[in-house]
């Protein structure tokens, strides 16, 4: 029914909004069933301090934009082509995460074809109250992050990996190997997880039995009663609002996602 309801919006409006909001997950059916309808940009998910939206190129030459509202980050599903940040060109294709710092000049180009991606906007520091919490020390990503390095770090390691810490979102690789996550809920930042490798139970929701705060902002327990319940996988995407309790439980082999923490309130 959903995927239905996301069609038909699109055929609407080239720049329809799907949905205000993410309750959740986001499929990766339903994300290709809506890329594959559109042209242009498609909200999914809107706040006043980030946005998540469906977006594709098509043919040659795109248009160049400046961000002055934030960071981008740009999360290529299908289709190759190539990037320009500034006087910076770079090819791109299936898989690579692209960021685009604010105020950066950009455009994507599709020469051969279509490009298809998700975009995550987010607000710069200033322009919120930079909310509490532990974060790791200041470290800027590369304007480019290739599938292949992805793909490698999943594979070699068993922990959590870094990628970037700004005042206004950090970005991990999140890895499980063997054993679940914690039950937990943060009230400083928004999480939104990529699903690359793996598949995993999730809940979301309800109450965290023997809640203590392990660190600031940070709450830990050893259980949740009322839980929503979701079978995740790769290509999906989760978004948990603060204060929102949560768990990932994978269901066989490796997990892996990337993990972006929107810390501007």
């Amino acid at each position: 029914m959903r995927l239905m309801w996301i069609a038909a919006a699109l055929t609407m409006s080239g720049a329809a909004v799907l949905r205000s909001e993410i309750h959740d997950v986001l499929k990766s059916a339903e994300i290709d069933a809506g890329l594959a309808k559109l042209k242009g940009s498609s909200i999914v998910h809107q706040r006043p301090n980030f946005s998540i939206s469906l977006r594709s190129q098509e043919g040659g030459t795109g248009a160049r934009e400046t961000d002055n509202a934030g960071d981008a980050l740009l999360f290529i599903r299908r289709g190759s082509g190539l990037v320009w940040l500034e006087n910076r060109k770079y090819e791109i294709g299936p898989g690579d995460v692209i960021h685009v710092s604010q105020k950066t000049a950009h455009r994507i180009d599709a020469p051969s074809g279509r490009i298809e991606y998700v975009a995550v906007h987010i607000s710069p520091a200033g322009e919120g109250r930079p909310a509490s919490g532990e974060r790791p020390a200041p470290r800027i990503m590369p304007d480019v992050l290739r599938a292949s390095e992805i793909s490698e770090t999943f594979a070699k390691f068993e922990s959590n990996q870094p990628i970037h810490s700004a005042p206004n979102f950090t970005m991990n690789y999140v890895i499980y190997s063997g054993h679940a996550g914690p039950w937990e809920a943060h009230r400083g930042c928004v999480d939104i997880y990529f699903l690359k490798i793996g598949t995993a139970a999730a809940q979301h929701g309800g109450q965290i039995r023997n809640a203590k705060e392990a660190s600031a902002g940070e709450i830990r327990g050893d259980g949740v009663t009322g839980p929503r319940r979701y079978s995740v996988g790769p290509g999906d995407i989760v978004v948990i609002p603060r204060e929102t309790a949560h768990h990932m439980d994978p269901t066989g082999g490796k997990l892996g996602y990337m993990l972006i923490k929107v810390w501007v309130e």
